[in-house]
């Protein structure tokens, strides 16, 4: 296998899409502690846009004493390419919890947004 990696990253255009998805295969691997919690929607980046992010975490003792707010660390990765993004700490109540998985977050995200999942709305 280390051989076949070893050929893949030497083909240019190919590497980038083979290390990419390697990376994203090795955070979502069962061995490996996601850091992604949950996926949201923030208002980013700026009022009235959404984006689709994932919560980090929220132990942010300085920054919610000096806010006076309970903040939530999101990450709201790049697109097509997951692995970069922008760090942006949110209120949590600006935050909008989706039911959609991680695994399905990162797929809405490297479709470009044309691989959505299955919603069904609560029945009232």
């Amino acid at each position: 296998i280390q051989w076949v990696d070893l050929a893949l990253l030497r083909v240019p255009l190919l590497n980038k899409i083979y290390s990419t998805i390697k990376q994203v295969n090795q955070a979502f691997s069962p061995s490996s502690k996601s850091s992604f919690k949950q996926v949201v929607l923030v208002e980013f980046p700026r009022a009235g846009q959404y984006s689709v992010g994932f919560v980090t975490g929220e132990d942010h003792r300085e920054v919610q004493q000096k806010t006076k707010e309970h903040v939530l660390s999101v990450f709201v990765p790049t697109t097509p390419n997951p692995t970069s993004g922008f760090l942006v700490l949110v209120p949590e109540q600006e935050i909008t919890r989706l039911d959609m998985s991680v695994a399905d977050g990162i797929k809405f995200i490297i479709s470009l947004g044309a691989i959505a999942p299955e919603f069904t709305p609560a029945k009232r």
